[in-house]
């Protein structure tokens, strides 16, 4: 897909860049995709919100499966992430609280645990599981939560969520953190993602949310969720924290019809 270059400056310094097809200065081609790559070596929060059906569960799954060089875990709170038979994810026990020993031997592994929602502690299972990618802190671990809000509900994150999202990168910790809503849950998912991708997110409260946490104002998050609707299925906002900026970004290759 070409994309050239709109930039749009708001409140709070961040700015949309729009991959409308345009020519860019001096007659150059069209940049492919104006946004930048995720460095997969740098430890980072990635958070995907966005309603059922809209793409974020693609997303999460695709930048899982993707995702090179660590352990990677994947906290399935429905039963309902799987990554893929290809993928030979080890399921782990209910009582997890650390990954098998790493082998050298045999590289970096793909783990995959669901709790047990039945449980009287239900809550305190997941948060020891997110422990699971804590330690030791000198092992690369990639997490996928799906179902955030479980994970990171608001006013009630257990020990091992709060240590994730406040120190994860002293851990060599990373996380893909996907859910339906912004209400409800942790505000530190968002202000502390490195990259937050909006699908379609039609609840003004959560657009309220997000935007309070990105320096956007709801006006101007509101304006361009419903732009991006416009542009068809899959096409997702993603602000990007290191520049304070928004991107339009068409659907991921394999959503596109």
């Amino acid at each position: 897909m070409s994309a050239g270059k709109g930039s749009f400056a708001y409140a709070g310094g961040a700015t949309l860049l729009d991959p409308a097809p345009s020519s860019t200065a001096g007659g150059a081609a069209p940049k492919t995709h104006p946004w930048p790559p995720i460095d997969p070596t740098k430890n980072q929060i990635i958070t995907i919100i966005g309603k059922k059906g809209s793409g974020k569960s693609v997303a999460a799954r695709h930048l899982f499966r993707s995702w090179p060089g660590s352990d990677r875990l994947i906290i399935d709170i429905t039963g309902d992430a799987d990554p893929g038979d290809d993928m030979n994810a080890i399921r782990l026990p209910q009582d997890l609280t650390r990954l098998p020993a790493f082998d050298p031997n045999q590289g970096p592994q793909v783990y995959r645990w669901i709790p047990d929602t039945r449980s009287a502690t239900f809550r305190d299972d997941i948060d020891r599981a997110l422990g699971a990618g804590l330690y030791p802190k000198d092992r690369p671990v990639l997490v996928w939560v799906d179902e955030k809000g479980e994970a990171f509900k608001a006013n009630q994150t257990g020990p091992h969520g709060r240590t994730a999202l406040h120190q994860g990168r002293h851990h060599k910790l990373s996380m893909i953190l996907c859910g339906p809503r912004a209400m409800g849950v942790e505000p530190l998912c968002i202000s502390q993602g490195d990259r937050v991708l909006m699908y379609d997110v039609p609840n003004p409260a959560d657009r309220e949310r997000i935007a309070a946490n990105i320096g956007v104002s709801p006006r101007v998050l509101t304006a361009e969720l419903n732009e991006t609707k416009r542009r068809g299925p899959y096409w997702y906002l993603m602000y990007v924290a290191a520049e304070d900026q928004l991107y339009r970004c068409p659907p991921l290759p394999h959503q596109e019809s």
